[in-house]
């Protein structure tokens, strides 16, 4: 019974998605009713709202009281920022994500040499400055390091990228802080921002990705 009941409910997600698609509805726009989506369904509206329930878990959706439900816009969704979690607890699994941060990295930014927009590159440049600006006055720039690469990612303009490196590197902002705070690591790593930005600039794909992979490195992060 429960195999079957497990069938059922992932039919039910499947078609919800079905009908997002169908519909075109995209992040901010109101989904049908329980109601209709039972009737669209063709099934019970208690298991509309158990398939609900665990699509608004995962931050896919939000219900407003008094208003219904909505479609969250596409980011960081629960699920993920809760194995990142995790991961971040184990030496094998921190591993894991470092590879797999630098592995969407320099993908990252040999798509951002060919899609990156201006106010995109306007901000790396921006917060390279404000980093200088921090470090000058002997704080280590944890935040602006993390916006940089954040930065970077967006560059890309794909968010399946992003959504996979952002609940990554988010929860290792410890460690971040500790590569930045090793003794003259803060102004190598200002500068090594400043070459990969120019390189991003100049649509430099392979002095881009070749500047990031020293970053990386140094980085230990």
């Amino acid at each position: 019974m429960k195999s079957e009941a497990g069938k059922v409910y992932l039919n039910i997600l499947k078609e919800i998605n079905q009908i997002m698609s169908h519909d075109q509805l995209k992040a901010g726009d109101k989904l049908p009713s329980e109601r209709e989506l039972a009737e669209r369904l063709q099934v019970g509206r208690s298991s509309v709202r158990e398939a609900l329930r665990a699509l608004e878990l995962l931050d896919l959706i939000e219900t407003r009281k008094g208003e219904g439900t909505f479609i969250q816009e596409a980011g960081s969704h629960r699920l993920a920022e809760i194995l990142a979690s995790f991961f971040l607890k184990d030496e094998k699994a921190r591993q894991d994500v470092t590879e797999t941060r630098r592995i969407i990295e320099i993908e990252a930014v040999r798509l951002g040499c060919q899609r990156a927009e201006k106010d995109q590159l306007d901000k790396l440049q921006m917060l390279i400055h404000e980093a200088r600006d921090k470090w000058s006055e002997g704080e280590i720039p944890v935040e602006e390091d993390y916006l940089f690469h954040k930065t970077l990612v967006q560059s890309s303009q794909n968010i399946l990228l992003y959504n996979i490196w952002r609940p990554l590197v988010e929860y290792a902002k410890i460690a971040l802080k500790d590569s930045l705070a090793r003794e003259g690591r803060t102004g190598f790593s200002i500068k090594e921002h400043e070459t990969i930005y120019e390189a991003l600039l100049a649509g430099e794909e392979e002095k881009a990705v070749s500047s990031l992979k020293h970053h990386l490195e140094n980085s230990r992060f």
